[in-house]
């Protein structure tokens, strides 16, 4: 993580003009989340403000989504004090879902206010002097089907002790889903997906609304890795008409572009460094007819996309550590090299 603070740090103090966001695509608070007022207060220092404190990010917007660690991940989605504990019922599971939110949608950045996710969904518009201009429609999709609202309701790695066999196959009326109470996870199954839902009515409303040059989408789930059969061809009904540019997303810690048959293209930008790298997603055979692979990270690099937009093209760069960079276990010993950037791509618009 620290590693990418830099990089991200460098890449700003050297990117003319500067950077007039930053994009965060969820699981900001591994690994089940925000627990109370005092561990948002240590948490938003401790992995955010101290982080990322480089002074080329001073003042620039950071627009956020919640993503499935969220709100639990999949252990207790409930607390005490600032442990996560089994939930006592069914009011107090929603109560707790609600209050991850509000934590991090609540929270009022030292740094002038940058941290921002006023709501579910939210619309972040930029516009620069020439004429050129952004909207990014932020969302929440929680209810996807991998490692999506089921693992978050079911609680699994909670109830298990972090038996990660035993959650595998585990679902609604296990002893380790819920703690074997149907009632708490089917409440809390249906609140993810209201959400999710909500945030999708609030997109195909506001995206033919929008006159921006440029239309992103920001979320935490890609709307074909991530949902099953039938929800991904409802996303490809829903996105088809809608003229969405560019369509960025996390959950999956690796990197790829890809490109649809209805023009969007798609970015999974996974490997910030919060957690282990791994291989990007594929493309799964029921997208496989509308879906191709523009690019994939190989040697499971850690890096950012970098987004360049222009009156008549979009611009996505993958920007990832040079060969100049000698890394050691303690950060401040390390030698710090530059930016290698092994991916770009120029779009036009539609």
């Amino acid at each position: 993580m620290e590693y990418t603070a830099s990089l991200l740090g460098l890449a700003a103090a050297q990117l003319q003009p500067k950077p007039s966001v930053v994009i965060g695509h969820g699981d900001n608070f591994y690994w089940t989340g925000l627990q109370s007022r005092s561990d948002q207060a240590y948490r938003f220092h401790e992995t955010f403000e101290s982080k990322y404190a480089d002074s080329s990010l001073r003042g620039i917007p950071w627009i956020n989504v919640v993503g499935n660690h969220d709100y639990g991940g999949a252990s207790f989605v409930c607390s005490e004090g600032d442990v996560p504990a089994r939930c006592r019922s069914t009011e107090e599971l929603l109560a707790h879902l609600a209050q991850k939110f509000q934590l991090q949608s609540e929270y009022v950045s030292p740094n002038e206010n940058r941290w921002r996710m006023p709501a579910r969904f939210f619309v972040h518009a930029l516009q620069d002097g020439g004429g050129v201009s952004v909207d990014v429609f932020n969302m929440d999709t929680n209810d996807a089907d991998t490692h999506g609202r089921r693992q978050i309701c079911c609680q699994c790695y909670g109830y298990s002790g972090g038996d990660d066999d035993k959650c595998e196959e585990v679902d609604r009326g296990h002893q380790y889903c819920a703690g074997g109470d149907i009632g708490m996870f089917d409440a809390c199954m249906n609140q993810l997906k209201l959400w999710a839902e909500e945030s999708r009515a609030q997109l195909q409303a506001a995206v033919p609304a929008s006159n921006a040059t440029w239309k992103v989408v920001n979320t935490h789930y890609s709307p074909y890795n991530h949902y099953a059969p039938h929800s991904a061809h409802m996303w490809r009904d829903l996105l088809s008409p809608l003229g969405i540019h560019l369509f960025m997303y996390g959950h999956t810690h690796g990197s790829k572009h890809d490109y649809a048959s209805f023009r969007t293209h798609f970015i999974e930008n996974g490997a910030g460094g919060g957690i282990q790298n791994e291989s990007p997603s594929g493309i799964p055979p029921y997208a496989e007819s509308y879906i191709d692979n523009v690019w994939a990270a190989g040697l499971y690099p850690y890096g950012v996309f970098a987004l360049r937009f222009s009156p008549n093209w979009l611009q996505v760069s993958f920007l990832t550590f040079d060969d100049r960079w000698v890394m050691q276990k303690d950060v401040a010993n390390s030698v710090v090299g530059g930016i290698a950037e092994s991916h770009c791509w120029a779009a036009k618009g539609i």
